[in-house]
Formats: structure tokens, C-alpha cells, sequence
């Protein structure tokens, strides 16, 4: 078996096969998938293989394409139970890879920073998908670029609001949120056998092991005191990557969370090209914290507050006010 920090690398697809396009038929198509599925899914002793093969491979005697057997992929991957993998056709991947040409620079910066009491940073952080490296340097260096706009001496502690995070692509996110996390393992990926592979941030660059995956273009930035308080808030919505950044802060002696449980799908997904262009994202870890708890399932909150089911301005936000609250009382 390949080492996990290998199979972990969200940029450097594992390509299985070379089969040429005209070589290639459903059948040997569909042993891609299940060689694929049955070495590295994180679920791999617990499902029966064989029975999913016996639904698929009757349903493969009518398929006559490729794309005829994208549902059947999909059909496997819900199979194996972990709610996490997906598959995506060459068309959808090819997107992810290029959001720079298709998106606006306000689809890239999917956050925004603002100070509160003229004295507590703020940052909102939605989702962020793309495999585009335009788009993920962009992002790495604005989100560090407004970390450091707002960061004066005056600053007594951090809100990141992880409420609406829905995942994507974690590398960006634990990048730009550097200065906040400091220097140093602030995770790690753990495959069903207890082989850890650590993620880190460190002086600009963010990774696994010893590799940097993204890093930011400019001088990193440090805070003026990285020892003020750091208050994070999660609710369902905050899922996968967005479970990457609750996790990187878990423990995290100046941190604190507030909200929600998270989603829950705190499982790592490795991608694995298939021969027509394809690639299936699958589940092959789950997350451990920086001091050993791991999870698996949701994050549950420091102190559990619900947010408003209707919108309020950050100041009558209940979970922000509790945020606020602690800050100051740190």
C-alpha cells in the first residue's frame, strides 16, 4: 500500500492505468473502480465486495458506453457507506480545475474580514472548491493579505465563523488561515490501519509530512500577538474542509469553539484518476486533532449554541456575542 501521505496529496492524482480510450470498455472500466475501491477505501474490511460486484456486473451486460457506467460508480460509492467519496466525470473535474478562467474574482474569495468593537477580528470563511492553482493562490495570499489589514495592537482576539463552510479544498484554507494557526502539526489524517500522516502549517506553506502542497506567494504574514484568544464557530453546515479548519484549531491551547455540531463528514478523500479522464475522490482517512482525539463523525462545540434560524446582524448574533463574551474574558 502506498504511504498515506502519498495518497493524501489533493493535487497529485494517483493515476492507476493507461489504458488508451479505444482499449478501454465498461468491463475493464468498472475493474478500475472496484481495484481502486477495494485497496484504499477506509471501509475496505468492512464491505462486501461481492455483492456490489454482483449488482454491478449484471447491470454492465446492457451498458455499451463509458458514461454508461458513471452510475454504476456512483451506485459503489454510496455502497461503501462512508458518505463522503464522489465520483466526477472528466467534464466536472476539468471545471475544479479551472475555476481562474470561469469564476469572478468574488467566487474566488469566498470570505471576508472585518473588525467588531474596533478591537476583535473577524473572519467568515463559505466554502471554497476548486483544484485551480490561480484560484488557490489567490486565495491563500488575500485571506493572509486581510488577516494582516486588520491585525494592529489593539486587537484583543479572533472570531472565525466556520458557519458556513461547506468544504472543498482544505490546502487554501489552512494556508491563508496561517497566522492564526502558527507554525507547527495542527493535524492529522489516520487510514483504517492507524497510520498517521500529519498536516502542518508552517512559515507560508501548508501540507502533509514533510510536502507542501500550497503556500502563499509573499513574505507570511505573523501576528502582532499570537497569543490572543481565537473563538470558532461551527454549526451543521460546516462540513469536510471546513471540518479540516475545526480540527486544525481543536485543542489549540488559545482556542475555543462555539455553535453547533458540524456536519460530520470529518473523513479524509484521496483522488484516484480513472483512464477516461475521471477521477473518484475517495474516503481513505478520518481527522485526529492535534493532541490524539479523533473523530470521524461531528465536531461538537466547546459551549453548544444555536444560531438564529433567520438573519441578524453580527452584533445581536447570539453566538457571536457568546464569542465576544469569552474573548474579553480570556
Amino acid at each position: 500500500m502506498r504511504p498515506l501521505s502519498k495518497l493524501l496529496l489533493f493535487f497529485l492524482f494517483v493515476s492507476c492505468y493507461s489504458l488508451k480510450n479505444n482499449d478501454l470498455t465498461p468491463e475493464k472500466y468498472m475493474k478500475e473502480v472496484f481495484e481502486i475501491v477495494e485497496k484504499h477505501s477506509i471501509r475496505r474490511d468492512s464491505i462486501d465486495f461481492k455483492a456490489i460486484k454482483k449488482v454491478v456486473y449484471n447491470k454492465l451486460k446492457s451498458t455499451d458506453s463509458i458514461e454508461d457506467c458513471y452510475p454504476l460508480i456512483q451506485y459503489t460509492l454510496a455502497e461503501l457507506k462512508d458518505h463522503h467519496s464522489v465520483f466526477l466525470p472528466k467534464e466536472k473535474l476539468e471545471s475544479w480545475k479551472s475555476t481562474s478562467k470561469t469564476k469572478s474574482i468574488n467566487q474566488i474569495i469566498t470570505f471576508h474580514c472585518k473588525t467588531l468593537n474596533n478591537d476583535i477580528g473577524y473572519i467568515a470563511m463559505r466554502g471554497f472548491s476548486s483544484g485551480d492553482s490561480i484560484s488557490i493562490q489567490t486565495y491563500s495570499d488575500s485571506l493572509q493579505s486581510k488577516i494582516k489589514s486588520i491585525d494592529d495592537k489593539n486587537i484583543k482576539g479572533w472570531i472565525l465563523d466556520l458557519r458556513e463552510n461547506t468544504g472543498g479544498n482544505c490546502w487554501p484554507m489552512l494556508t491563508g488561515l496561517g497566522p492564526l494557526l502558527n507554525d507547527g502539526v495542527c493535524g492529522y489524517f489516520v487510514d483504517n490501519k492507524g497510520k498517521k500522516a500529519s498536516w502542518f502549517y508552517n512559515k507560508g506553506q501548508a501540507g502533509i509530512d514533510s510536502t507542501s502542497i500550497t503556500k502563499v506567494s509573499k513574505k507570511p504574514y505573523y501576528l502582532i500577538n499570537n497569543e490572543n484568544p481565537i473563538a470558532v464557530l461551527t454549526s451543521p453546515k460546516t462540513g469536510s474542509s471546513g471540518e479540516v479548519v475545526t480540527t486544525a484549531f481543536h485543542n489549540k491551547k488559545n482556542a475555543r469553539s462555539f455553535g453547533e455540531s458540524t456536519a460530520g463528514l470529518t473523513t479524509g478523500n484521496s483522488p484516484f484518476n480513472l483512464s477516461d479522464g475521471s477521477a473518484i475522490f475517495l474516503t481513505t482517512s478520518i481527522y485526529m486533532d492535534r493532541k490524539g482525539v479523533i473523530f470521524g463523525s461531528r465536531i461538537n462545540p466547546d459551549e453548544t449554541i444555536k444560531s438564529p434560524s433567520f438573519s441578524v446582524s453580527l452584533h445581536d448574533d447570539p453566538v457571536i456575542q457568546r464569542a465576544t463574551e469569552w474573548i474579553y474574558e480570556y
